[in-house]
């Protein structure tokens, strides 16, 4: 009901002058609305998965910030079980600190997939409870590990059908012994749940497709590659648009599998200056933070790519606050605030859910070919109006917002009443007559304001904007 109250008040939105700070940023078009967020349980489906990581090491803690996963829109969030947080007595259990975050994050109308990982140091050869802590070995620990596996899909079979096979390995366990635990843990899970969706990898943010060709290597081997269904990579850099290494991913994947999906399971930045972990020692701002999450998840969309963002707050670690969370987090690891990321992905979320679908080898012209411009196109189910994502993609983000006017034709396309949306602030605006036309399906759009941060063209109709 409500996003029917929302598309009406579209409706009724009056357009507004450009401001002084806007005109200084390059946009002169009548501004005639906002985004309106919506919540997760709202939306029925979409590509974005929020990181919920490293509650099993309680650098975050689920109770200081459950408020906002739900309005964030997102329909997915990636967890960490906890092997050593569960079980500190051989044998024993204890899953209250997992029940309570498995079980709620479905009453805000998101559902859970979870990293099955790390080590347990109460098992000697069990490993360590940490990124690099190696995976068990010993037959002891082997066998234990089989158990608490068991004991999560048993528990969590009715909320979670995705389960991934361990965080990073291939930054310290050898090809070899990571395919036995993904055919022993996956053979495990499916004995339970036969048709869990089982998720191999989690490379390390180099994207190291040459480790995770020895990995499928050895499952076909034993003919054992139907046990994975997805393969999952990391990407932590600068500039978040060059892919070439998933690229080099999806040709290793393909070699061995039509089948297998390729997610991208955590990306992100910090927004300030940190001095350890990954993009460290670089003069990181919370708004090239917001522009850096929204060009990798658009990235991704326009790769037909499923992508989570890292992460919903900023992570305490014993030596560092881990500066890349959407909220940012008091020492104590309560909010302080919303980040302007967090804004920017809720827009994100309200708009690209599964209504819309990619046009595939979607048709543009430049104004100026060689501008290094990222250009998607996308169809809105119902009512066939289109939304372009734009960006220039060459660059780190920067910390300013000047845009550059560019000229486009779609020979494809679908707009009744065209907007432009700064995807980052949310803000919507007319895009005067004076600035399109359009004969037949070309349309032609003059001097539209682009910069280092996605911008839309979008028929007014495919979104909920609220005055």
């Amino acid at each position: 009901m409500r996003a029917v109250v929302v598309l009406m008040l579209s409706i009724l939105c009056v357009s507004t002058p450009a401001t002084k700070a806007e005109e200084d940023e390059g946009i002169v078009f009548p501004r005639i609305g906002k985004i309106a967020p919506r919540d997760a349980k709202e939306i029925a489906g979409s590509n974005w998965s929020v990181g919920a990581e490293t509650m099993d090491r309680d650098f975050t803690i689920y109770d200081n910030w459950k408020e906002h996963l739900g309005p964030l829109g997102v329909k997915k969030a990636r967890i960490q079980a906890g092997w050593a947080k569960t079980e500190r007595e051989k044998g024993v259990y204890d899953f209250a600190w997992l029940d309570q975050v498995v079980f709620d994050m479905p009453k805000r109308g998101v559902t859970p997939w979870m990293c099955l990982s790390y080590g347990n140091p109460i098992y000697e050869g069990g490993g360590e409870a940490k990124l690099m802590g190696g995976v068990p070995v010993a037959a002891e620990a082997l066998e234990a590990w089989v158990k608490w596996v068991e004991a999560n899909v048993e528990r969590y079979k009715d909320v979670i059908c995705e389960w991934e096979v361990w965080n990073e390995p291939n930054y310290r366990v050898a090809p070899g012994d990571y395919a036995r635990l993904v055919i022993r843990t996956a053979e495990t899970i499916r004995s339970i749940q036969p048709r869990a969706t089982i998720l191999a990898m989690s490379l390390g943010s180099g994207v190291d497709y040459k480790y995770a060709d020895k990995v499928l290597a050895v499952l076909a081997e034993q003919d054992k590659l139907h046990l994975v269904d997805q393969v999952t990579h990391h990407r932590h850099q600068k500039n978040p648009d060059p892919n070439e290494p998933e690229i080099e991913l999806e040709k290793v994947v393909r070699k061995y599998s039509d089948r297998i999906v390729i997610r991208q399971g955590e990306a992100g930045c910090p927004s300030e200056w940190c001095e350890t972990r990954a993009m460290n020692r670089y003069p990181w701002t919370e708004l090239i933070q917001a522009k850096h999450v929204l060009r990798r998840l658009l990235a991704d969309l326009g790769r037909d790519k499923p992508s989570s963002v890292f992460g919903i707050i900023d992570m305490k670690y014993p030596d560092e606050m881990n500066r890349k969370g959407l909220l940012r987090a008091r020492d104590d690891r309560t909010v302080e605030y919303p980040k302007p990321a967090y804004f920017a992905v809720q827009y994100l979320a309200s708009v690209f859910d599964d209504r819309l679908t990619r046009i595939v080898d979607y048709p543009v012209e430049i104004g100026h070919a060689d501008l290094p411009l990222s250009v998607y196109g996308y169809e809105h189910k119902g009512s066939g109006g289109q939304i372009v994502t734009v960006w220039f993609h060459d660059q780190i983000p920067s910390n300013e917002n000047a845009k550059t006017p560019v000229d486009f034709v779609f020979s494809r396309g679908r707009f009744t009443q065209p907007v432009y949306v700064d995807l980052r602030t949310g803000a919507v605006y007319e895009i005067p007559p004076t600035h399109w036309e359009h004969e037949g399906d070309v349309h032609r759009f003059k001097a539209i304001p682009c910069y280092d941060s996605p911008i839309l063209v979008a028929d007014k109709q495919t979104l909920f904007v609220t005055p």
